[in-house]
């Protein structure tokens, strides 16, 4: 087993293949006896990811107004405005 030591498209004589590091390819596959400089014997080391960034939601749901805080009659009145 080879292993992919890049991450993009290889173009060889069997047209472009998608390669992404660390994908695994018999030994004797076409492209890993044309192409062995894109390929490793060993397996990369697994990569750690870390918690998912909370992405705000930019809308708000149907029939709702979307509110941000420091804003509205509310608190233009508590600043001596009208709040219109």
């Amino acid at each position: 087993m080879k292993y992919s030591k890049v991450t993009g498209i290889c173009r060889w004589s069997g047209g472009n293949t998608q390669l992404t590091r660390g994908m695994s390819a018999a030994d004797d596959h076409p492209l890993v006896i044309e192409r062995p400089d894109l390929f490793d014997d060993e397996a990369p080391d697994a990569e750690l990811s870390g918690p998912q960034p909370v992405v705000e939601r930019a809308i708000a749901e149907p029939g709702k107004k979307r509110t941000t805080p420091g804003t509205g009659p509310r608190k233009a009145a508590e600043k001596g405005g009208t709040g219109e």
